[in-house]
């Protein structure tokens, strides 16, 4: 009952193991042939764009904000609440 425990335990290991390398094989290739591609696209004298989720975008700068660069939007009026009432908000 052991050996028989044993064996089915290292035929199922030795599976698990076997689809693993496949998968990881067809991903390779995959990325490869990607590679490959990207390489002639270069050559060819194309500029290959990068992905939005790996360019980071800086923070503005302090000098950048809408007061500091555009002066007249500190003088847009506020509205009261009583002005927003005669205009029909609740």
């Amino acid at each position: 009952m052991i050996a028989t425990t044993i064996a089915v335990l290292f035929s199922v290991i030795a599976l698990a193991t076997a689809l693993t390398l496949v998968d990881f094989w067809l991903r390779a290739s995959s990325a490869y042939v990607s590679l490959r591609r990207q390489s002639a696209l270069v050559r060819a004298g194309f500029v290959p764009q990068v992905d939005a989720q790996f360019v980071r975008l800086r923070p503005a700068a302090s000098r950048m904000t809408p007061g500091a660069t555009r002066p007249f939007a500190k003088r847009v009026p506020s509205r009261s609440p009583a002005s927003a009432r005669s205009l029909g908000a609740a």
